[in-house]
């Protein structure tokens, strides 16, 4: 009776792609969040850094300034670039420049255009494409700077980011079926492009073609073979692939599924140890496959990352009513309506929270 109080509220937050966490309804990229949500934020800046065929870190700083260089605030890009700004209590400034620097890449600072229709606030969607940084080494024989030979490797296409660039609008959207046409020239254009294969994956996923989206991902998967963001990608279809068929009434199936996910997420946080994605769907996986105590421990990681991960808060209220830990999944309800106070899991969640309640007082 007691291990009956709470069902699975929320999967786990996937980190494919800026459209395609979206359609997967699990998370949005994050920026650290103040304690009291402010409805209307007088900057609210979405944003994506695509770095080519090669995967960026695990967390990315992002920075925001005046035209005077005058520091505004930072955000924090995830592992496939995606990121959020949001501010408020300020003056709206006429001139707003965001800048990134990353090891390998030309340093980046462009001008943002206030394309949102809010009077007095500055609102803008961004794709921020880094050029890798020529180097130069000296050459043993006659001392003339060359081209460093590792840095003569395949750059993307114009036309093929162009064409990416229209799919992730389509794909915000929601239209997924336009969003895999664009990314399917994206690369038709150029074959080793990443992040198209990665958000071609994440678009199938949207629509359950989960056979096309799992080839798009393996794909992309062997462009970057020790990167483990490619490993988050596949583990998060085969997680969905799993309730997909767990709700078809295939529990066999969707075991297997969640296994498969499971391995692939137990490679991804070795190879990103700082990836709060990461522990976040593995832990939801190790829910579903009944490793309760190694969910906990995913799900507990995850959380001290990053605090804001609330995918992970929310599969952890899962776990310590499993182990009628109900003080703990109280704490944990009080967290993420501090932080979600207009969620809509939050009556689902009032009424397990009023049961445990209930159930304290006996």
């Amino acid at each position: 009776m007691r291990t009956s109080l709470l069902q699975v509220f929320a999967h786990t937050a996937f980190i494919l792609t800026l459209t395609c966490v979206e359609a997967a309804g699990q998370s949005t990229p994050r920026t650290p969040t103040p304690t009291t949500p402010n409805p209307s934020p007088t900057i609210d800046i979405h944003g994506h850094i695509i770095t080519g065929t090669h995967s960026g870190p695990s967390i990315l700083e992002v920075r925001f300034e005046t035209d005077g260089r005058q520091l505004i605030g930072f955000a924090y890009a995830n592992a496939s670039g995606e990121f959020v700004f949001q501010k408020s209590g300020i003056t709206v400034v006429s001139s707003l420049y965001v800048i990134v620097n990353l090891e390998g890449y030309a340093p980046y600072r462009e001008r943002v255009i206030n394309s949102g229709p809010r009077p007095g606030a500055f609102d803008a969607t961004l794709s921020i494409f880094l050029e890798p940084e020529k180097t130069f080494d000296v050459e043993q024989s006659g001392g003339i700077p060359v081209v460093d030979a590792s840095q003569l490797r395949t750059r993307v296409p114009g036309k093929a980011v162009d064409e990416y660039e229209k799919a992730m609008k389509e794909a915000a959207k929601g239209n997924a079926e336009k969003a895999i046409e664009g990314l399917q020239r994206a690369v038709r254009i150029a074959p080793d492009f990443s992040d198209a294969l990665q958000s071609l994956g994440i678009q199938y996923i949207a629509l359950k073609r989960f056979q096309e989206g799992e080839a798009a991902l393996i794909r992309a998967r062997n462009l970057s073979p020790n990167s483990g963001v490619p490993l988050i990608n596949l583990g998060a279809l085969y997680f969905q692939q799993g309730q997909f068929q767990s709700d078809a009434g295939h529990s066999e199936e969707a075991a297997a599924s969640y296994a498969k996910a499971v391995n692939l997420l137990n490679e991804a946080v070795r190879r990103s140890p700082s990836s709060s994605t990461a522990f976040s769907n593995l832990g939801a996986a190790l829910y579903k496959i009944g490793e309760y105590e190694s969910a906990r421990l995913s799900l507990s990681r995850a959380l001290e990352i990053d605090d804001n991960e609330d995918s992970a808060r929310l599969v952890l209220i899962n776990v310590y009513v499993k182990f009628a830990r109900y003080d703990d999944a109280l704490e944990e309800i009080g967290r993420y309506f501090v932080r979600n106070p207009n969620s809509p899991q939050r009556a689902s969640l009032e009424s397990i929270q009023t049961q445990i309640q209930k159930l304290l007082k006996k």
